[in-house]
């Protein structure tokens, strides 16, 4: 059994033109169910001829266009054709295009309105980039490879710079703004190190955050501290881009770093940022080497210690985890032993540096 895939393009005048593009073998039964449709290798070639076919069309009526000349505005004659390879995402085209000399002064000019050094669709570029940016640039490459009839820019290292490139693009652009605008914005800033494991090499700072939005927008950032990508701008841009206006109310969260603190303070975030309920929970370390250094020396002490110990764990785990609801009952336990304690030891009984103690002894 076999099948013929026909491209027929069809003239403003109703005149069609036919293109044969593949031809298609298949078994007639379905006794192995491999055989079942096409396989990933025919329709990255269908695939691929039907671009091929589509693009030298375009080119084509492209080609038919003549220019003005740019110095005498006299009439252009065909000069010469030039084949251009453009690498799409189903393959590469090869496109044959003129060039053009005036008949008055002999200037050269090129085809109206096509782009100078082209050598790839934006589509694939923003793939490549988009891809790159959730893998490795190897690991990226070879599924691009092993999906698509992708001829050129499969390689690592044309997907690194290809994606560099569309990230300076995308950072010097200016934010969109949303049609709607946003009453109110929370800002997460925070920041962690990159090591390296070779001696001698340099560490990463990397600073990360998000802005947020009751309606579900959200923007996320990241910059590398001391290096050119402005993490103030990112922020700013992110703001913006959530339709922040000058009546928005701004609330951000960090951890207590002096640093972070100005540098949301830089990016016109002028509220003190707060303590989320992960930082908080960073900052239990120290209570519970308090609660474990409670003096134990009478039956008393040692259950309500044992309370402490316990309920200050519980509430560290329960921060941690973002349970803040369930974190208030630890708090409230804890308040409760500590004041039945300086009940029961008189009110000279208080907490020190190494557990109860007794003023009035």
């Amino acid at each position: 059994m076999a099948w013929i895939v026909r491209l027929v393009k069809t003239e403003a005048d109703g005149e069609e033109r036919c293109a044969d593009v593949m031809k298609i073998d298949r078994p007639d039964d379905l006794a192995d169910i491999a055989d079942l449709g096409l396989t990933l290798a025919e329709g990255k070639l269908l695939l691929a001829g039907l671009q091929q076919e589509i693009g030298a069309a375009q080119a084509r009526s492209h080609a038919v266009r003549r220019p003005d000349c740019r110095i005498c505005a006299g009439v252009c004659h065909v000069k010469d054709y030039r084949d251009h390879a453009v690498a799409t995402l189903f393959g590469q085209v090869t496109v044959r295009l003129p060039r053009f000399r005036c008949a008055g002064c002999g200037g050269i000019e090129a085809g109206i309105e096509w782009p100078s050094h082209c050598r790839s669709t934006p589509e694939l570029d923003q793939l490549q980039a988009h891809l790159s940016a959730l893998m490795p640039y190897r690991v990226a490459a070879d599924f691009l490879e092993q999906m698509f009839p992708v001829d050129a820019g499969k390689d690592p290292e044309t997907l690194r710079r290809r994606t560099w490139k569309i990230g300076e693009v995308l950072r010097n652009d200016a934010a969109a703004r949303p049609e709607t605008t946003a009453p109110a914005i929370v800002v997460t800033l925070d920041s962690t190190f990159i090591r390296s494991c070779e001696d001698g090499e340099r560490h990463l700072e990397v600073q990360v955050g998000n802005v947020e939005t009751e309606s579900g927008g959200r923007q996320v950032f990241d910059a590398v501290a001391k290096a050119d990508t402005d993490i103030k701008v990112l922020i700013r841009r992110s703001l913006d881009a959530v339709g922040r206006t000058e009546d928005t109310a701004l609330t951000a969260f960090t951890d207590g770093c002096s640093g972070l603190r100005r540098i949301l303070a830089n990016a016109c975030v002028t509220g003190t940022p707060m303590l989320d309920w992960f930082h908080i929970a960073m900052r239990l370390q120290h209570l519970k080497q308090i609660a474990n250094g409670l003096s134990a020396d009478d039956p008393a002490r040692a259950v309500a210690k044992a309370v402490i110990v316990e309920e200050v764990e519980r509430l560290h785990w329960r921060l941690w985890n973002g349970k803040a609801k369930d974190a208030q009952i630890s708090i409230d336990r804890i308040r409760a032993v500590m004041l039945a304690m300086l009940s029961n030891f008189g009110p000279g009984v208080g907490v020190g540096p190494r557990g109860w103690t007794n003023s009035s002894r």
